[in-house]
């Protein structure tokens, strides 16, 4: 891969394809990948890089503009690098998106005719973010790398930032010193914040109206409290969260299961919420932080057994065998080793919660092919304006074996 010179091509977008990014042809017959560009519009695109067999190029003017074409809200949209798709009319993302899902299943799964539902979408797409990590430069001034250099750019409001976020952003900015990053997370449901690391004022710019330096903070979804620690991992949209956390449980619970395996468990999210529904629920954590979380957030739930490991160590040797298991694994997807353990055991339905559609569908090859069938892909719009999908897909050993 070679950077080159910012060349204008004049082109017609006929595609949207995963990261966000319009599809074009070159005159030469190369793909050309187009950010900020929305599928049947002409435009002048810059050329980033070229590759043999690929270009990736630019928007820098419109020559007829989709219908689903909007003014971004945001005056850094198209340099902060956060998001990609301010640009378009929120329902025609939320079209695009469950388009991506159905081309990464076919492209890389091999799957023809899915059963992939209609994306979930937000009935306010905006506000929603309650985790931000920001960049502090030496001066105090907070914001983030430009997208695709190394320039700082300031940033006094994110418009997908929670409201609470934005109160701590305005109320340090241009104040602290002797940090290079800010982490602010917000439970929406509780108003707790988490505001890292302990924040020092510049001279004669106190920062009295930011409390900083809590190790934990507490958030309740659906009705669940829990507990989470600075390290530990949580859902950036309680909104979303919640509604994927109610299609989890009616997956899980519609099996009739007597034992489900929560496996990467975290702070006990599912766990928790499942506990009352099901006779016995395990957790499967390696990560230290998540645990001591999880030990808190399960205090109340005497049916469900903490393990920690790794899912391939610790799942072979539960008695009894499980007949569920969720796995919500990194971007990353299931590793072979895991998804050979998940064939080799007695599970008969999984539920797999992922935020990345191409390590769900090579995933999920390799489950079919290991005797499941594929019932259900949920997409769920976890990340509004933002190029991430989420998807909670069901899968039933085949032939299907639920209880009725």
């Amino acid at each position: 891969m070679v950077d080159q010179p910012r060349v204008p091509l004049e082109l017609q977008l006929t595609g949207f394809a995963a990261g966000g990014k319009a599809i074009a042809h070159a005159p030469d017959g190369r793909v050309v990948f187009v950010e900020f560009g929305i599928p049947g519009e002409r435009v002048i695109a810059e050329i980033t890089k070229q590759d043999t067999s690929y270009i990736e190029a630019t928007v820098v003017a419109v020559l007829e503009a989709s219908p689903f074409r909007v003014e971004a809200p945001c005056a850094a949209f198209g340099r902060c690098g956060g998001c990609q798709l301010q640009h378009i009319d929120y329902g025609e993302q939320l079209r695009l998106k469950t388009e991506v899902v159905r081309d990464q299943l076919r492209r890389i799964g091999r799957f023809e005719g899915a059963p992939i539902r209609e994306m979930i979408g937000q009935t306010d797409p905006w506000g929603y973010r309650n985790h931000m990590r920001f960049t502090v430069r030496r001066d105090g001034d907070i914001g983030f790398m430009e997208h695709g250099s190394h320039r700082f750019l300031r940033i006094d409001r994110c418009e997908i930032a929670h409201p609470k976020v934005n109160e701590v952003l305005r109320n340090a900015q241009g104040r602290t010193m002797q940090t290079t990053a800010l982490s602010v997370r917000v439970g929406e449901r509780t108003g707790d914040l988490l505001v890292q690391p302990k924040l020092r004022w510049r001279p004669g710019h106190p920062g009295g109206h930011v409390s900083s330096g809590q190790t934990t903070y507490t958030e309740v979804l659906a009705g669940q409290r829990y507990r989470i620690s600075s390290p530990a991992f949580f859902q950036v949209n309680t909104r979303q969260a919640e509604r994927m956390a109610e299609i989890v449980v009616a997956r899980v619970t519609e099996a009739r299961p007597r034992l489900v395996v929560d496996a990467y468990g975290g702070v006990g999210t599912f766990a928790a919420l499942l506990a009352p529904r099901v006779p016995e629920v395990v957790t499967i954590e390696w990560a230290a932080a998540a645990g001591d979380d999880a030990e808190v957030n399960l205090a109340d739930s005497p049916n469900v057994r903490r393990v920690v490991g790794s899912v391939e160590d610790c799942l072979p040797e539960l008695e009894p065998a499980p007949e569920v298991i969720i796995v919500d694994p990194p971007r990353a997807g299931l590793t072979p080793t895991v998804v050979q353990t998940i064939l080799d055991s007695a599970v008969r339905r999984i539920v797999y919660v992922s935020c990345d559609p191409a390590t769900l569908a090579r995933d999920l090859r390799l489950l079919v092919d290991g005797g499941f069938a594929l019932r259900e892909v949920q997409p769920l719009d976890m990340f509004p304006h933002t190029q991430h999908i989420e998807c909670v897909t069901t899968l039933d050993r085949e032939p299907p074996q639920i209880a009725r």
